[in-house]
């Protein structure tokens, strides 16, 4: 119920999606879906918390697995790729949308937060076992952040890559930002 919420919201956005809508993708009635969600808050709510605690599972397995820093890292990058674009497409726009609640927005931001943790910390354990200063660090990787919650914008799935290949792909070409490479000059 919560993953095809999380569909119409990322489709239609929070304030053009009704509960009658989600029900009707649902095969149920209206009403019905009140039985279980008093709100479309709360129901959005439902919808981010579920998605996240799939994805944060996700990310905290290949992040907490064995192995070299840069390899956990490289594969957390193809992992949220895969997510953004083959297992969980709405994920990403459940946190990008306007919200026009401030409290329900502090949760989902909270929620977000949780999120980039996982990215965050790995990516500072990398960073700092390449030398690179931690404000580089920090800048590197919401760049890499940034560029995977806009993946689907851009990737055509008709297009030449896999989504496996971009996904390894783009991993391999977010992890050069956190390590250290020919091009990358001393100021």
């Amino acid at each position: 119920m919560e993953r095809v919420a999380a569909e119409v919201f990322a489709e239609r956005g929070y304030e053009r999606t009704s509960l009658e809508e989600i029900a009707a993708r649902l095969d149920m009635r209206g009403a019905s879906l009140y039985h279980y969600y008093p709100s479309k808050e709360d129901l959005f709510l439902a919808a981010v918390q579920n998605a996240t605690a799939e994805v944060v599972a996700r990310l905290r397995e290949v992040a907490d697995s064995g192995g070299p820093a840069v390899d956990r890292l490289r594969r957390l990058f193809a992992s949220q790729a895969l997510v953004e674009l083959r297992d969980y497409p709405s994920f990403a726009p459940l946190f990008l949308m306007h919200l026009p609640d401030p409290v329900l927005e502090a949760r989902v931001r909270e929620l977000s937060r949780e999120h980039a943790a996982i990215v965050r910390d790995l990516a500072a354990e990398v960073a700092a076992e390449n030398g690179l200063p931690a404000g580089d660090g920090r800048i590197a990787t919401y760049l890499a952040m940034g560029s995977l919650a806009y993946l689907r914008r851009w990737y055509d799935p008709s297009g030449s890559l896999s989504v496996e290949e971009l996904a390894d792909h783009v991993a391999d070409q977010l992890v050069r930002l956190l390590t250290p490479c020919e091009w990358r000059s001393s100021p």
